[in-house]
């Protein structure tokens, strides 16, 4: 169960209002598994999970930085399974920010269970670099 403090996140970008709602509780991200996110095996979709990490990492990286960010490198571990019907959290950490590159950390849980761990690198831009 979401908690009630969970709100959408105003402009999350086309493609997250595509996939979401995404929602947030300061630096929480959260999303409400539905049937069209499942694969064939009634779980959560990978790539939505590998997304909704992408996304809460990019977003504590800036809020850290202060400045744009794109990510470099991606990993995902896959430790369990979302079911529809579940809140998926998000809690991240940055390890490191230095002045190109940054390092961070994401937990995905489900009532608690961690569900997919990610690491990611990310490049930090200064404003008026392109970012690819």
């Amino acid at each position: 169960m979401a908690s009630s403090s969970f709100a959408p996140i105003s402009d999350p970008g086309p493609f997250l209002e595509h996939v979401g709602p995404v929602l947030a509780d300061g630096d929480a991200v959260g999303l409400r598994i539905e049937a069209r996110h499942l694969n064939r095996s009634g779980a959560a979709q990978g790539g939505l999970l590998a997304t909704l990490v992408d996304f809460a990492l990019g977003r504590a990286i800036r809020a850290t930085a202060q400045s744009r960010a794109v990510t470099v490198s991606l990993t995902t571990d896959f430790l369990g399974a979302a079911r529809e019907g579940d809140f998926v959290e998000a809690r991240t950490e940055v390890e490191r920010l230095g002045g190109t590159l940054a390092f961070a950390d994401c937990s995905l849980t489900v009532e608690g269970r961690e569900i997919v761990r990610g690491r990611a690198v990310f490049a930090v831009l200064d404003e008026d670099e392109d970012g690819g």
